[in-house]
């Protein structure tokens, strides 16, 4: 359930594509320092939205630098990092093991099975070191897990479900003056993020007969259940006093997250 919070580079200028891509690699960096290759694996887009809104919020000090990587090893490439690119590491690792608990009770796989004994190796700190976060994430996505053995269908509850599971993750400081938009927004993307991950996975969980609350509904009435997703994480965002980063960060809340979704329904 990762992997929709992106950019759409087309409206983006070149230097805004280079610092979105500087953060990415920066992200990369402190993944594959802290937790090796298996860390660098979990990379995903998520949470580098996380570290442009946190480190743009909090008026964070970055640091820069250049390497190459087995990515890009003919070139060397800057990346920038700032104190929450260490958490968005670590809720990326979180997030990770998760998801990755998900699909081994899914389909009982073997190679899922290294992947959440390799993951886990690397938990138990942060979950010492976040216990909030891990608590509230873990209690969550346990809670969903038990709606979708009991075949729940309403698609609503199951995302609000998700998105209280997500929202601590966006708010890193506990009764922060900015954590209530917060909170809002890191719920009503959550909400999206499943939403949209049912929406894509449809088709396939229909042949196989997997759980998926959006069997079956009417693609306008799919559509709606975004849109109202989109339109609380956009409401929330605009509360934030966001300045250095603020075209990224809009052109991804706008229109980066719906490129799967239009990506999808051309498809159809």
């Amino acid at each position: 359930m990762l992997g929709f919070i992106t950019p759409t580079k087309s409206n983006l200028s070149r230097s805004e594509i280079e610092k979105y891509r500087a953060y990415y690699c920066g992200l990369c960096h402190e993944l594959k320092g802290r937790y090796g290759k298996e860390g660098a694996a979990t990379l995903s887009y998520d949470m580098v939205f996380l570290i442009l809104l946190l480190t743009d919020l909090y008026d964070a000090g970055i640091e820069g630098g250049f390497e190459r990587c087995a990515a890009r090893p003919l070139k060397e490439h800057k990346y920038i990092t700032s104190p929450y690119t260490a958490y968005g590491a670590d809720m990326q690792m979180l997030l990770s093991y998760y998801s990755e608990l998900d699909k081994l009770h899914d389909r009982d796989d073997g190679a899922d099975e290294k992947k959440v004994k390799a993951l886990r190796n690397s938990l138990s700190p942060i979950e010492g070191k976040y216990p909030r976060q891990a608590k509230i994430l873990r209690e969550g996505l346990d809670a969903l897990a038990k709606q979708e053995e009991r075949g729940e269908s309403d698609a609503v509850k199951m995302s609000y479900l998700f998105g209280s599971a997500i929202a601590e993750i966006f708010n890193p400081v506990e009764n922060d003056f900015f954590s209530p938009s917060l909170l809002s927004l890191g719920s009503a993307l959550g909400r999206f993020i499943y939403l949209m991950d049912a929406f894509i996975d449809r088709k396939k969980d229909e042949k196989r007969g997997s759980y998926n609350p959006l069997l079956g509904m009417n693609g306008e009435v799919i559509e709606s259940l975004l849109m109202n997703a989109a339109t609380d994480a956009s409401t929330a965002f605009e509360t934030l006093a966001l300045d250095d980063n603020l075209a990224i960060l809009r052109n991804i809340i706008y229109s980066g997250i719906w490129k799967s979704y239009d990506k999808e329904k051309n498809d159809d």
